[in-house]
């Protein structure tokens, strides 16, 4: 069937995943943009004003389970699921400079 080389399914799905590169239009660099605060340093406030994304994820991944158990084995378990989804996009758009 299909072969692992130049320009195979998994090399385009790796792709994907990486950074965009300097000649596409909203490549803006490495980093977070200036006027946006870390996440910890806004999840650690005592009051946080929130908004709601509405998502769905790949039953597969079975993520609810897997952050129930982190929070569990981490002592953690009043860490809201909001706050690590949060945490995570924050520096996955971070690092593609958004």
């Amino acid at each position: 069937m299909g072969t692992d080389g130049p320009g195979s399914h998994q090399e385009q799905e790796a792709q994907s995943y990486e950074a965009p590169s300097e000649g596409t239009p909203y490549a803006h660099g490495p980093g977070r943009p200036k006027d946006i605060p870390e996440a910890a340093v806004v999840l650690n406030q005592r009051i946080v004003a929130r908004e709601s994304l509405d998502s769905s994820v790949p039953a597969a991944l079975k993520l609810k389970k897997r952050i129930k158990r982190f929070a569990l084995d981490s002592e953690l378990d009043h860490l809201p699921i909001g706050d690590i989804v949060a945490a995570a996009l924050d520096e996955w758009l971070t690092a593609r400079g958004f």
